[in-house]
């Protein structure tokens, strides 16, 4: 009986060790790249779309916290991770676009939209619906990259 127990109680702890598969990363989780000498505060990313004109509506913004100097190549500083992750109300984008597109802003400075770090003519976007709805469960990973010259830019990787 006490071997039944211990075998239980062990099976137990190690299975609750494990992650659940069927967790999605639903939201967005940002990893940002701040390669400049400065360190910034009150950095916003708003989420919209962008209309019939091609401007870009915003729905919703979130509130970087303060933004550190990256220590070597290979440092990114993560925000919104795991069940913390930025759940933007994805409908309200959709009511303008198919797409999710991004703004960043400084504090101080003119919001810019956030366009592709290999390509600088595509805006940074997530195809947020699928059959024209709104993905359920949707998430991706949004990198903003500051660079010394000034300019901004990103990636975004969906979740799969």
């Amino acid at each position: 009986m006490k071997t039944k127990l211990i075998i239980i109680c062990c099976t137990l702890l190690v299975t609750s060790c494990f992650h659940d598969e069927g967790y999605v990363r639903t939201g967005f989780m940002f990893d940002i790249v701040n390669d400049t000498d400065i360190e910034y505060e009150n950095v916003k990313v708003t989420i919209g779309g962008i209309d019939n004109n091609g401007e870009f509506v915003g729905t919703q913004s979130y509130t970087l916290p303060p933004i550190r100097i990256r220590n070597n190549n290979s440092d990114s500083q993560y925000v919104a991770v795991d069940y913390n992750r930025w759940r933007p109300n994805l409908n309200l984008v959709k009511e303008i676009s198919d797409k999710a597109y991004f703004r960043v802003q400084l504090e101080g400075k003119a919001p810019v939209l956030l366009y592709d770090s290999f390509d600088n003519d595509i805006l940074v976007s997530a195809k947020i619906t699928e059959n024209g709805l709104v993905k359920n469960n949707y998430g991706g990973d949004l990198s903003i990259n500051l660079y010394e010259n000034g300019l901004i830019r990103g990636r975004f990787h969906e979740q799969q």
